[in-house]
């Protein structure tokens, strides 16, 4: 067994053992057998040397081992085959398993070998045999294109590819890394001195899909990257290096990395002038998982310098023109944004952020100038306006602050002047009349909730409602979970029956909603009562509204008439209304006026001349079931009669 230290210089080695059993010249040929050569990278088997007379030379190995894959039976067959007292070559080289390759290698007896070799449609199936069996495998196209190595006894010292690449496609067996039919071209150069290796490499990429997780790039739209740097084994430097994106812009970085320690030692970028859209949704938006933001849009253009070292960052400069932001669930959206800062993390800094204005939850906003101070991890604005339809919504003390991974804020908040018909318009709630309202003394945000201290006021219906205890959970999830009180006091019914045509009523009412909790918005728990108001005034209720409510009370409910004349009545009069429902698990326990169990019980108790009293009989409702009457009955698709 032949063992030498370096792969190429094996091969080269072995040449020289095969002619130097060679004595004689004149021979019609040789045929020689040659020892098994072994290498950590290359171990060549069953090694037999043929060479005819006409200059040529066949040699053929029964276990050809690369970079731990294997061929057998191989035959490699030189068309022009060389030997003299310097060394010996190889032209119009073609090994069988590997067609459309013609290769070319020589040596000389001091040591210093090459090797090169003509790519002509060569499929790139066939080359996987050349790469570690670890790495992504080719599965399809072809390449064209030469390459060429060369060194000596201590090994490889050069080596050059140029390739041009035809519907190449590849694959792991993870299923993290895969492309199909890449067209572009690839170029490397590298030498190497005293141990370390030096090289450019461009790359031209024109079409084709890759995926390497998480992100999908299309070749839609062409790429181009070249770069410099160095490699000693230990790390790997990127000095030099520009990517040219289109639709995007053109990126200049550099960049070292520790691969001992899988570390990020340094890194620059610097982009002018560059197109968010394509950038944001190739580049960056596969990184989150989830969220808010894994949904949004970005548009505009940015300037960005960012410099890195010792595992933090050093410095940002970033100015953004004209950029938006848009949820893709119209949840929230951002128009017209123009900052621009130079933040480092230890220098105290400000910067004026202006935009157009905005939506959020449907609620459009208007355009405001806010500046902002910056102390390393941690953002302020001491006060800031937000016109908000009609009104306004004021922040003080706003802060953020970055804590591990997380992002943390608060900020006090007092709401005025809304109108609640501009509001209930903006969010397609059916309209209504009166205003919002109220102060909340902080609001804040801890990474993983959103929370209110103090309530929200709202004037709505001649009445009062109270917002309190409000948290919301996961909010920029898929499936935030919003939990609160809701207490309404003396609500108008003339003006909340004619605002969701519900059929007339005439009275006041109180509602509480309490330990409301919302999943993505839909209700999941709530202890609701209604109660009619104290205090003396007209109570009337008519056939509509008791239809209405009675069809509430589920299959069966009726309304009790004192007598039978009264039917002829358009409206009647009654003392109380009362109804409770208990969410839990989907299903709606339901109450009337004295709540009491089993059986029937009173939703509208009667009183007055003529009087009525409505009847419910269902205490357990499916929740879905109760909305779905709720909607047929508010939009007409029910008759009013009384019997």
């Amino acid at each position: 067994m032949l063992r030498l230290p370096d792969r190429y210089a094996i091969r080269a080695q072995a040449f020289l053992l095969f002619f130097s059993l060679s004595s004689s010249a004149a021979a019609a040929s040789i045929a020689l057998s040659i020892a098994d050569i072994a290498a950590p990278d290359f171990s060549a088997r069953g090694i037999a040397l043929s060479l005819p007379q006409d200059g040529s030379a066949e040699l053929r190995i029964d276990q050809l081992q690369v970079q731990g894959r294997e061929l057998r039976k191989a035959r490699l067959h030189c068309a022009r085959f060389e030997l003299s007292t310097a060394g010996m070559s190889c032209s119009g080289g073609s090994l069988d398993k590997l067609p459309g390759i013609a290769l070319e290698f020589g040596y000389r007896f001091g040591g210093a070998w090459q090797f090169s070799a003509q790519l002509r449609k060569a499929p790139a199936k066939a080359l996987a045999v050349f790469m570690p069996a670890d790495m992504p495998q080719f599965t399809q196209g072809s390449l064209h294109g030469a390459l060429h190595a060369g060194g000596d006894a201590a090994g490889t010292n050069s080596f050059d590819a140029d390739l041009r690449l035809a519907d190449v496609g590849f694959g792991d067996t993870t299923g993290l890394h895969a492309a199909e039919k890449l067209r572009g071209t690839a170029k490397l150069a590298a030498t190497r001195k005293a141990g370390v290796w030096n090289w450019q490499g461009d790359i031209d990429w024109q079409s084709g899909d890759l995926f390497w997780q998480p992100l999908y790039l299309t070749g839609a739209v062409e790429r181009k990257l070249s770069m410099a740097g160095s490699y000693d084994g230990a790390r790997l430097a990127v000095e030099r290096g520009e990517a040219a994106l289109a639709q995007i812009g053109r990126v200049q970085f550099a960049a070292q990395w520790d691969l001992r320690q899988s570390r990020l030692d340094h890194a620059t970028v610097h982009g002018d002038d560059l197109a968010l859209e394509r950038l944001f949704a190739d580049y960056a938006k596969p990184f989150f998982d989830g969220g808010a933001l894994a949904e949004a849009m970005l548009s505009g253009h940015a300037d960005v310098d960012w410099r890195y070292r010792d595992g933090a960052t050093q410095s940002l400069r970033l100015a953004l023109r004209e950029v938006g932001v848009a949820d893709a669930q119209q949840r929230f959206a951002l128009r017209g944004l123009n900052t621009a800062f130079d933040w480092r993390p230890n220098a105290a800094q400000h910067a004026d952020i202006v935009f157009a204005g905005g939506e959020m939850f449907g609620v459009p906003f208007g355009a405001a100038q806010w500046r902002m101070q910056m102390q390393g991890m941690q953002f302020g604005v001491a006060h800031a306006a937000l016109p908000l339809l009609d009104g306004k919504l004021e922040l003080n003390d706003f802060r953020l602050r970055r804590e591990g991974d997380d992002w943390r804020w608060q900020f006090g908040a007092a709401l005025s002047g809304i109108s609640m018909e501009r509001f209930s318009q903006s969010v397609g709630w059916p309209q209504m009349l009166g205003t919002l309202a109220g102060r909340i003394p902080r609001v804040s945000y801890d990474g993983a909730a959103i929370s209110a201290e103090g309530a929200l006021l709202f004037n709505l219906f001649d009445g009062t409602v109270v917002a309190s205890r409000l948290k919301l959970a996961d909010p920029f999830g898929r499936a935030p979970r919003l939990y609160g009180n809701l207490n309404m006091r003396e609500l108008d019914l003339d003006l909340l029956t004619r605002t969701f045509s519900f059929g007339s009523m005439q009275g006041r009412i109180d509602v509480d909603v309490n330990d409301l909790e919302l999943q993505n918005w839909q209700p999941a728990r709530f202890d609701a009562r209604i109660a009619s108001s104290d205090g003396d005034y007209p109570k009337k209720i008519s056939q509509k509204a008791v239809q209405n409510i009675s069809a509430l009370g589920g299959a069966g409910a009726a309304a009790a008439i004192q007598r039978s004349y009264l039917r002829f009545f358009e409206n009647f009069g009654y003392d109380r209304i009362g109804w409770r429902c208990k969410l839990r698990n989907g299903v709606c326990a339901m109450g009337g006026v004295d709540n009491g169990s089993g059986g029937a019980y009173a939703i509208v108790k009667g009183g007055g001349i003529p009087a009525i009293t409505v009847m419910g009989y269902n205490r357990a409702v499916s929740w879905n079931e109760l909305v779905s009457r709720l909607k047929r009955v508010t939009q007409g698709n029910m008759q009013a009669v009384v019997k």
